[in-house]
């Protein structure tokens, strides 16, 4: 067995004079040179294999057996160093041979009962910071040999997790802190500042991978502290990659539904989110890396939408739906602020997550008032700034990411535009808010005074801004555009009465219930155990159940069941020529508010009556043969 084990070892310790031999040394050259290579590598392969297997199922014990073992992890660990630093270590046989040793040293690690986990977690740790020093692991994919010390790191922390933890910890306390490493900026201008090293980008990206597979709640806790420390305090608390790389581990962490990181992270993000707004506007702000831009438009939001699209547990998703909504409202308080000049560009990135947290909601059921006012306070801002789907123009966005500076100018020409389309921002924040529509639940505030509390409308205004509660002007804009959503149902000289807060409120109304009709025919999102109708004309009505409310105000409600019903109309015509499952949504769809309208007719509301007679009967006959 020795004789044998002897032979596998001078093979392997051959391959670390192989990979030193240079291409030019070489005799052969091209296709000849590579193919023999690669049957060197497979050799040598197969060598490590035999030499692993030989070692993990031997049955000697003692002195002889933990040297032997010994022996064969430093051949490993050294192999597998040669490997990172070759010239050949891009051939697919190479990164083969490279996970095959580091197949052999986690079969080590879980021989004889864990008792080398220690020395190996040691050596290791050098392999995986040579592994993330490769220049090539900084793409978007980081390449074969990462992935192999990925998968072995998480199998080695599994392992060692119950076996002996004391190890492990500090194998993971040791990747932390290697990002921790401080550059001398204070002896240096800041224009000339070193680049953040590869490698701590790298062990970054590593760990929160590792996060993810292991998916402890313990490993979190031991790896989440020193991000935040260096999020706050470190070199990760300026803009650039270093604070960029930290959030998105961050925010991966998070997604995984552990209480306590999970609420130490979202309070950091959206306390980070808040503070670009406070700085627009400023000479400093202007200074600014392209870094702390790109966390406010990409970083940040994607976290968001991570978290809220990883999330399971039904109680963090009720905290996170408030706390994203609740940022919304702040986000578009304080851009309004700022004479709604940056609202759209700030409050649209957060739109995709908003639509993922919402898309389990079921906006048939009771809502707390603060929840509901919250989803008020979104759908203000949404129409405020624009970024509403045209509710007179179906056809895609094809103006997407235009800046602020540019359309913010004319207060009723953004007003009509957000009305009459194109679409003037990121597509995806108009495919947002379309699935947002289908989680929202009527804008009902109150039973009694829903609309005519004044002082909280004009809350969500800043009365300085040129859009603000006392600006006649922006008043008639608002009024101007309302009357454009209702298809000219309501005229604009009719509409005196509303004032600009509340001519807005109605705009947000309008955009919501016409668009839930747009994006699927009118169902709405409703859990399977749910008795109520999955019409959207249930939550239309609910705005004509208000009583004593203002005869322009309930004209314009009417009008935008109207307009609701026109769109579902539209929706079920369109697909006249549809076949199959596509036929089959039809049908159901126009069964769903058929239903509804039907049950409406016993409603005490004699408006409510009426109206549903009417619809029924344009249902009838538009579509006589159902």
């Amino acid at each position: 067995m020795l004789v044998t084990i002897n032979q596998y070892c001078e093979k392997i310790d051959s391959l670390v004079w192989l990979y030193g031999i240079r291409k030019n040394d070489w005799t052969d050259q091209g296709s000849s040179l590579k193919a023999r290579i690669n049957l060197k590598l497979s050799v040598y392969k197969a060598s490590a294999k035999l030499k692993v297997r030989s070692h993990v199922t031997s049955d000697t014990e003692g002195k002889t057996s933990k040297k032997l073992l010994h022996g064969a992890l430093a051949l490993l660990v050294e192999a597998a160093e040669a490997c990172l630093y070759s010239v050949w270590r891009r051939l697919r046989t190479c990164e083969d041979l490279f996970s095959s040793l580091l197949d052999g040293i986690s079969k080590i690690a879980f021989s004889r009962g864990g008792h080398l986990l220690r020395v190996i977690l040691i050596r290791f740790k050098q392999l995986v910071l040579i592994t993330c020093a490769q220049a090539e692991t900084w793409e978007s994919s980081q390449g074969a040999m990462f992935d192999s010390v990925l998968k072995t790191s998480c199998e080695i922390i599994e392992y060692g997790w119950t076996k002996d933890r004391a190890p492990v910890d500090t194998f993971i306390m040791g990747l932390a802190t290697s990002i921790r490493e401080h550059n001398d900026y204070e002896e240096k201008d800041a224009n000339e500042k070193k680049a953040v090293p590869i490698v701590q980008l790298n062990v970054i990206r590593l760990l929160a991978e590792v996060n993810v597979q292991v998916n402890k709640a313990e490993v979190v806790d031991t790896i989440l502290p020193l991000f935040i420390e260096n999020l706050e305090e470190g070199d990760a608390s300026t803009p650039g990659l270093l604070r960029l790389r930290i959030l998105e581990a961050a925010s991966r962490m998070a997604s995984l539904g552990f209480e306590k990181s999970y609420r130490e992270v979202i309070v950091l993000m959206m306390r980070s989110y808040l503070s670009k707004l406070s700085s627009i506007g400023s000479a400093e702000s202007n200074a600014l890396p392209e870094e702390a831009n790109r966390e406010r438009v990409e970083t940040l939001p994607a976290g968001f939408e991570l978290i809220a699209r990883g999330l399971t547990n039904a109680k963090l998703r009720v905290d996170y739906r408030q706390r994203l909504l609740s940022l919304c409202s702040d986000v578009g308080l304080a851009a309004e602020s700022k004479s709604g000049s940056c609202g759209a560009d700030f409050l649209g990135p957060l739109l995709p997550a908003v639509a993922e947290i919402c898309s389990d909601f079921d906006p048939t059921v009771d809502v707390e008032p603060s929840l509901l006012k919250l989803f008020r306070n979104l759908w203000f801002y949404v129409a405020l700034f624009g970024l509403a789907p045209p509710v007179l123009n179906h056809s895609s966005p094809t103006k997407p990411n235009a800046t602020p500076s540019n359309t913010a100018g004319s207060i009723t020409a953004v007003s009509l535009q957000a009305v009459n389309g194109p679409y003037m921002w990121n597509p995806q924040w108009c495919s947002a808010v379309k699935r947002i529509s289908q989680g929202t639940p009527p804008l009902v505030v109150s039973s009694v005074k829903w609309l005519e509390d004044e002082l909280e409308l004009n809350a969500l205004h800043n009365p300085g801004s040129r859009r603000g509660s006392g600006n006649e002007k922006a008043a008639a804009s608002q009024r101007s555009a309302l009357s454009a959503a209702l298809g000219g149902r309501v005229e604009v000289y009719a509409m005196s009465t509303i004032s600009g807060v509340k001519a807005t409120y109605l705009l947000a109304v309008a955009f919501l219930e016409i668009i839930r009709f747009s994006s699927n025919g009118g169902l709405l999102n409703c859990s399977s155990n749910s008795t109520a109708s999955r019409s959207a004309f249930s939550c239309a009505f609910e705005y004509l159940k208000s009583p004593n409310l203002l005869p322009a105000v309930f004209q314009c409600l009417m009008a935008i069941v109207h307009r609701a019903f026109e769109t579902a109309l539209s929706w079920l015509e369109d697909q006249i020529f549809e076949t199959g499952y596509a036929m089959d949504v039809k049908e159901s769809t126009l069964a769903i508010h058929a239903c509804f309208l039907i049950k409406s007719l016993s409603q005490k509301d004699e408006q409510i009556r009426e109206v549903s007679v009417k619809l029924l009967s344009q249902f009838r006959d538009t579509f006589p043969q159902r």
